[in-house]
């Protein structure tokens, strides 16, 4: 890149990153649920038919539960609900990742968790994944859609796959998701998770959350990451729930209104975790570059919640 090209897209970049950090900020209080309203009544064409295709989708009692589950708690175990086939896929896409985990921790793009290695960085292609990859395939299963659907009301749209081995760094203080937080990636953001070793106690590093009613006290803070002893003031710790659970074990959480943290790993152990993220369309913050990219035939509701 020539100075002249550097000099022209600086500027641009600090007004997206400004313009980004004020949309933060709002978001992380209720007055981000006015920019939501607002950009939703923007796009009613849009919503009807989202709200059509979701209603495509089958209807189980069980799933319906679920989702109320989820609307009342926060989170909800789908452990016997997810398509036991397709976790077996994503496990074994993991395992083999884990199989050269020395060759993917050199190749991974740094980033600023040293306590965890995502493993999904080869497969990208311009930074998407292909939509019959097996962790996307997952993802787009009907029971997730319909349950994350019915309780967002709207067809939601999968933001992200991801897998991580998170290991211990017992000479570094906690730090970022290590510490207690609120995901604001939007107003309603769902995560379906999926342990691909067993999580069998603390040293294991669970997800660890707070439902959704004693975590209220914390949804306007404009705090970004809260001590143990922090969050313990305003709650006790008897609300805290750590996922302790086995392999291909699934569940939901509702990762904006639950405060949550994870990846507390002891020495000698490691946890290895797929993630789906999911938001509500319209996305709140600029579209980010396509996260998918269409390989073979894809139905209209498939690409409606990947935006292809």
């Amino acid at each position: 890149m020539t100075t002249i090209d550097a000099g022209v897209k600086t500027p641009k970049k600090q007004k997206i990153s400004q313009f980004r950090r004020l949309l933060w900020h709002v978001n992380r209080t209720d007055l981000g649920w006015l920019t939501k309203a607002a950009l939703t009544t923007l796009q009613p064409g849009a919503r009807a038919k989202r709200a059509a295709l979701l209603g495509q989708l089958p209807s189980k009692a069980e799933w319906s539960e679920a989702s109320r589950n989820l609307d009342r708690d926060g989170y909800v175990d789908v452990s016997q609900l997810m398509d036991r086939s397709l976790a077996q896929a994503v496990a074994t896409v993991a395992d083999d990742k884990v199989s050269r985990l020395n060759e993917l921790s050199d190749k991974q793009k740094l980033g600023h968790k040293s306590f965890w290695v995502s493993l999904l960085d080869e497969d990208l292609v311009n930074g998407a994944f292909a939509t019959d990859h097996p962790f996307v395939r997952y993802a787009l299963q009907p029971a997730a859609l319909r349950i994350i659907g019915d309780f967002m009301r709207d067809l939601p749209q999968l933001s992200d796959v991801l897998l991580t081995l998170s290991q211990p760094t017992p000479d570094q203080a906690l730090s970022y998701s290590q510490l207690w937080h609120l995901d604001h990636d939007d107003k309603r953001v769902c995560k379906l998770f999926i342990y691909l070793t067993d999580v069998q106690n603390t040293a294991d590093g669970p997800f660890t959350f707070i439902p959704a009613g004693p975590s209220k006290p914390f949804r306007n803070t404009l705090k970004s990451h809260m001590s143990d002893a922090q969050v313990f003031a305003k709650t006790g710790p008897d609300a805290v729930k750590e996922m302790i659970a086995p392999r291909l074990s699934a569940f939901i959480v509702n990762t904006a209104r639950c405060l949550h943290m994870g990846s507390r790993i002891q020495s000698d152990h490691s946890r290895l975790l797929y993630t789906a993220t999911y938001i509500q369309q319209p996305r709140i913050y600029p579209e980010p570059p396509a996260r998918f990219r269409a390989v073979g035939t894809l139905t209209e509701l498939e690409r409606t919640v990947m935006r292809l």
